[in-house]
This record gives structure tokens, C-alpha cells and sequence, in this order.
């Protein structure tokens, strides 16, 4: 069997472009800058007119889609959404209308190249399009906003870069103040697998040996790393000692974003991957819209003296708290019950429907409020926000689910985050999660006031300090 194939090389001012012909489009894509058709695509797209989008998706809830429109249909970008390829098409300001490409009428295609039907042009016109096309990328500024992010391909030409990427996590893992924050869920072959509770045994296995590590935090486990003189993060698996055969590769639970050679990069899911402009400048403007709904309030601080005050209430009612309980949250949600009025839900599951799902951890019956409470950094707000999430969908299909504990109505989703560092509290006491690392929470907290909203609720997050531990 054969196969005729070639390329057309362009050279213009530094750039080098390649005109593929048949299964050359396969060799080129190896090597080309994967960015280049989007980045044309953001500068003359229609996004009033566009065809066919594709596109993969970094969060929780939607893994990939591919969506044809109906004509003059308006397309918005969702959060997490990385755009894989496009059809549309094209618009020009008046001042190109003697582009060649002006007058293209179907719809352009466009990935990690622009694909052009070429049957109607000469060659000579076809050369005239590359030279358009390189004209308007080094002088037009982008009209629309394409969001991507690519997964860095494990191949022979990528092991430097992973390596160097590799070496970067490893050092902030051990690293006194790091940014890494660990997973408290990720998905594996259908499974949820939780962060393991805090009275089990934690052991990391490197080089085949198995270590014995205090708790599941990243001082704990940065610690040991440096003790063990570990060299390649890649080799390192975390497991609990219940379970005898299950290891997870410590990637997929790191939560960490870097830039490296001025370009960003991140882990999803234990793979590299690297996101573009659009796609950080699309996460900055929809963080926005989560500051709004946010605000800080001192009377929901965490000290050790109203701690012990909820633990006293705690253990004086045994039929009605469960005295056992030793994790602060469930003392402090007692505690804001009494003080506020309000009706405590923590560890009481829906009673005519879903029977093993905790809706919330307090109920304000004034604001009519849903409320999940959290004590601690990323990972464990990452947790919170899932949980909000999960409740409010659930009571939206099933609005009588818990009428048992007096509760008719809910119009607000709320959210506290007692945080233990000065990050996101602002100076003049404003809330500002663009301050926050972690690209999975951004996304996440962007979805669950998308997904709020949507279903008819009031969103709202109040921010307060837990002072037992707090680091300015």
C-alpha cells in the first residue's frame, strides 16, 4: 500500500510554515507549535457563527463534548472547558477586505492547525493566505477568548521537560512553606477514593521500600520525602496500611500548579499539563464573580475557647450529640447552633430519601440558608465545595427531603471557610480567591456558583480565620 504525502515549507520573518499534503499533516503536527490554529481562531472566529466545537473539560462533573450548533447560535465558554477543535466562521474589519482569506466563505477549521479548503485558490493565492494568516497573528489583537489546556505527551522529546517539572514538585514538597496541597478525592477506575481519616496509618513506598508517615499532610509527607532522600517523585506511591495492595501514585493526589520557561503548567489527574493565556485570563474573570458573593465575617473565627465551648454543650446532651465525635468541626457547628439559632445537620442523614447523604452541617432558618462549614486549607475546602454541590442538586430533584427536621424552604447555598492563612483576606478584609494555587479549586468554586445559580438558589461564601493556628 502506498501513500503520496509531502509539505510545502514558508519561511516569513523568523516563522516557519508548513502547507501539509496528505498524511504530512500527521509528521507536522509533531513538531508544530499546537497553539498556532487556536491563536488565529481567536483573532477571526465569529463566534456568532460557529459550526462545531469540541472540547475537553477539567473538572469534576464533564470529562469531553462535542457539540454542533444550529446557525446564528450565540456559544459561551464553560468553566474547565479546553477547547480541542472548532469550525466557524470567519470575520474581518473592513481594512482587510482585500485579503484573499476575506472572501473564504465555509467554515474554517481550526486545532493545533487552520485547515483551509484550497480546490477554489491558485498557488499563488494559497501563499498569499499564509502570509494573511501571519499578518494578522503578529498584529491583530484577539477579538475572542479559546481556552485550552494540553496534556504534555510522555514521549522521548517531552522526558526533559516532565523531569524538570518533576524536580520542581518535588523540591516545593519539601520546601518549609510549600504550595502544594494534596487531593482530598480523585477518580480511579470508577472509584472515589477519600483523603484516609485521620486515625489511619499513612505509608508513602519508594524504591520498594514502605515508610511509615505521621498524618496525611504535606509536611508529613515533604518530611519524609527529605528523609528518605528521595530523587524522582514519579516513583512515589501513598497507601494506607489497611489496605495491603492499594497504592496511588502520590501524583494523582498533589494538587500543583508552576510556571516553568514562561509557560504555565499543572497537574491533572498525575499528568502535566500546560494552559494558555485565554484559558488563565477566562479563570481571573470568573474568580471575579466568586469575590462578589464572598465576604469575610470575624464573629465565624474559630478559637480554642469557643471549641471547648461547643464541646461542653456536646457532652451535656448525649441523647441529643454524639459525644464520640472528636473532630472540631461537629463542636464548632454545635456551638454556632446555639449561639445563632440555627438547626445543626451535621451527621444526620436525609430520612425519606437518600438515606446516607449528610445534607449540610447547619440550617438558617432567618436567611432560609443551607449552610456547609470547613476548617482547614485547599484540599479540605476542595471537599466542602463538592459536598455544597452534591446537597443542593439532590434537594433540588427532592424538595421534601428533609422536611423530618422542620425544614420547608431553602433559597441560599451557603458556604464557611475557616481558613488557616492570610491569603485570601485582602487588606481592607475583601475576599480574593485568585490569591488561591490550586487551578483544581478555582475551577471547582467557578462551577459550584455557575451550578447554584442555575438551579435558583442564592450562592454565598463567608470567609473566617481559624485563630488556633492562623498564619499571617
Amino acid at each position: 500500500m502506498e501513500s503520496t504525502y509531502g509539505m510545502i515549507l514558508i519561511e516569513v520573518d523568523e516563522y516557519l510554515y508548513a502547507i501539509s499534503l496528505g498524511r504530512a499533516h500527521s509528521i507536522a503536527n509533531n513538531f508544530a507549535d499546537i497553539e498556532f490554529g487556536f491563536d488565529i481562531a481567536e483573532i477571526i472566529h465569529d463566534s456568532e457563527k460557529i459550526d462545531v466545537k469540541s472540547a475537553k473539560f477539567f473538572k469534576q462533573s464533564k470529562n469531553k463534548s462535542l457539540t454542533q450548533y444550529n446557525r446564528n447560535s450565540y456559544v459561551t465558554t464553560e468553566i474547565g472547558e479546553s477547547h480541542e477543535m472548532l469550525i466557524s466562521k470567519i470575520v474581518f474589519p473592513p481594512k482587510y477586505s482585500q485579503f484573499v482569506l476575506s472572501k473564504y466563505e465555509e467554515g474554517l477549521k481550526f486545532g493545533s492547525t487552520v485547515k483551509i479548503n484550497v480546490r477554489t485558490y491558485k498557488p499563488q493565492e494559497i501563499i498569499e493566505i499564509v502570509a494573511e494568516l501571519h499578518y494578522l497573528l503578529n498584529n491583530e489583537d484577539k477579538t475572542g477568548s479559546l481556552p485550552r489546556m494540553n496534556f504534555v505527551k510522555n514521549n522521548e522529546d517531552n522526558k526533559p521537560l516532565i523531569s524538570d517539572l518533576n524536580s520542581e514538585l518535588l523540591k516545593e514538597l519539601k520546601a518549609e512553606d510549600s504550595k502544594v496541597s494534596l487531593s482530598y478525592f480523585m477518580e480511579d477506575d470508577g472509584d472515589i477514593i477519600i483523603r484516609p481519616a485521620n486515625d489511619e496509618k499513612i505509608e508513602i513506598v519508594y524504591a520498594s521500600k514502605r515508610h511509615p508517615i505521621n498524618s496525611y499532610t504535606i509536611e508529613s509527607i515533604g518530611g519524609k520525602l527529605k528523609e528518605i532522600e528521595c530523587e524522582d517523585i514519579s516513583k512515589v506511591s501513598i497507601k494506607t496500611i489497611s489496605e495491603k495492595d492499594k497504592r496511588i501514585s502520590l501524583l494523582k493526589m498533589v494538587d500543583f500548579s508552576t510556571n516553568l520557561r514562561n509557560k504555565d503548567y499543572c497537574l491533572f489527574k498525575g499528568r502535566w499539563a500546560s494552559f494558555n493565556k485565554s484559558y488563565i485570563d477566562y479563570i481571573a474573570s470568573e474568580i471575579k464573580k466568586v469575590n462578589q458573593i464572598s465576604s469575610y465575617n470575624e464573629a465565624y473565627s474559630l478559637t480554642d475557647d469557643i471549641l471547648e465551648a461547643g464541646r461542653k454543650i456536646q457532652l451535656s446532651n448525649p441523647k441529643k450529640y454524639d459525644g464520640g465525635v472528636k473532630y472540631a468541626e461537629y463542636p464548632f457547628n454545635i456551638y454556632l447552633e446555639d449561639k445563632h439559632q440555627y438547626t445543626l445537620l451535621d451527621r444526620k442523614k436525609g430520612q425519606l430519601f437518600y438515606k446516607n447523604v449528610e445534607f449540610a452541617d447547619l440550617y438558617d432558618d432567618k436567611q432560609k440558608s443551607l449552610i456547609h462549614l470547613k476548617i482547614g486549607e485547599t484540599s479540605s475546602l476542595r471537599y466542602c465545595i463538592q459536598q455544597s454541590l452534591h446537597s443542593a442538586e439532590l434537594y433540588n430533584s427532592q424538595g421534601n427531603v428533609l422536611n423530618p427536621y422542620g425544614i420547608n424552604e431553602i433559597k441560599k447555598i451557603s458556604m464557611i471557610f475557616i481558613v488557616t492563612t492570610s491569603n485570601l483576606i485582602g487588606k481592607e478584609k475583601q475576599i480574593d480567591f485568585s490569591k488561591n494555587a490550586s487551578i483544581y479549586f478555582k475551577i471547582e468554586i467557578i462551577e459550584w456558583l455557575t451550578t447554584v445559580r442555575s438551579l435558583g438558589f442564592t450562592p454565598e461564601i463567608i470567609v473566617a480565620k481559624d485563630l488556633r493556628v492562623f498564619k499571617k
